[in-house]
């Protein structure tokens, strides 16, 4: 299928589910939702065709080679998609040689995941109860994960609508804690929810092997800053010492390539993922992977980039206006 086509098959089997309104929804305004998309608006690319060539996507991350920077997002829930969700999407991502990356779930979907052998990061939530924590970081670690994590911006639990949603299972860290918990596995520690300088500075001081510059989607606090605004000024904090990853309303190659280009390594991808497995399972989801790293691959030859490497921001123009 073509991109259109999962996206309204998938559209359209939600909608009859009465569960669509879950995938479009943010934070009270919902400002946020709807400017993670728009926002990419705000860029152009240049093209830089003479002397250009086909393109590779390849990359390595954690000791892993990848065909594409395209990754699954951290992803929750969708027990309501479908009775083995994870393993279908983890299916998916193993057949596209992509990563595949589990947040909220139950040890047993954690479980389905490590089987199939896709490359597995486990990002768990910061529960107040901090052993909960150390159990999902080791079981993941035990399982063959190759990376665990936090999702730091869940700090103070979600939010969708004017509703939130387990802010009392949830507590903020310190930096002391989150050393424990980065120590307590032999596996690289990811943060994710870094969106300021501020946290990136913390995040190398507690030994950090790699960091998620996210909004969460929306479904933390209204108004909150776009990934591609704080990418740039988090880039020369980091400056090369750790992975940077990318996350939150990344729909099309053209919205990766746009990261790539401001300073991250890669892109975590979760309601189009979601969307290609409403459509068709895990096939659904590795062929939206394909579609997206196609496009991709098509922009980085179009703007002289023949790796990933050759990525900079030289092939933006940066629009004053939204179309």
């Amino acid at each position: 299928m073509e991109y259109g086509e999962l996206i309204n098959k998938a559209e359209a089997n939600l909608r009859a589910k009465g569960t669509l309104e879950r995938y479009v929804r943010g934070v009270e305004t919902n400002f946020v939702g709807r400017f993670n998309l728009r926002y990419f608006e705000r860029y152009g690319f240049k093209f830089r065709m003479i002397d250009s060539q086909e393109a590779s996507t390849e990359t390595t991350f954690f000791g892993r080679k990848f065909k594409t920077p395209i990754l699954s997002a951290a992803l929750s829930g969708l027990t309501e998609i479908a009775e083995k969700p994870f393993r279908e999407i983890a299916l998916g991502v193993k057949n596209s040689d992509s990563m595949m990356w589990v947040g909220i779930a139950s040890a047993e979907h954690v479980k389905d995941v490590l089987e199939t052998g896709v490359p597995t990061v486990r990002i768990v939530k910061p529960f107040q109860d901090v052993d909960t924590m150390i159990q999902e970081l080791k079981e993941a670690e035990d399982g063959g994960a190759i990376a665990v994590g936090t999702d730091m911006d869940f700090f103070y639990g979600g939010k969708r609508g004017d509703v939130t949603f387990a802010p009392k299972a949830m507590a903020p860290k310190s930096l002391t804690e989150l050393r424990e918990l980065a120590n307590v596995t032999k596996l690289p520690f990811i943060l994710k929810g870094v969106l300021s300088t501020q946290d990136a500075e913390k995040a190398l001081e507690i030994g950090a092997r790699g960091i998620v510059v996210s909004n969460h989607g929306g479904a933390i606090i209204d108004h909150s800053a776009h990934p591609l605004v704080v990418l740039p000024e988090i880039m020369v904090v980091i400056v090369n010492q750790m992975p940077i990853f990318a996350d939150s309303g990344f729909r099309r190659g053209s919205d990766v390539m746009k990261a790539l280009a401001l300073g991250a390594d890669a892109v975590l991808v979760g309601r189009s993922l979601v969307m290609g497995l409403v459509a068709n399972g895990s096939q659904g989801v590795a062929e939206m992977i394909t579609i997206l790293t196609a496009e991709l691959k098509r922009i980085m030859s179009v703007t002289g980039c023949k790796n990933l490497g050759e990525i900079d921001d030289g092939i933006l123009v940066k629009r004053n206006f939204f179309i």
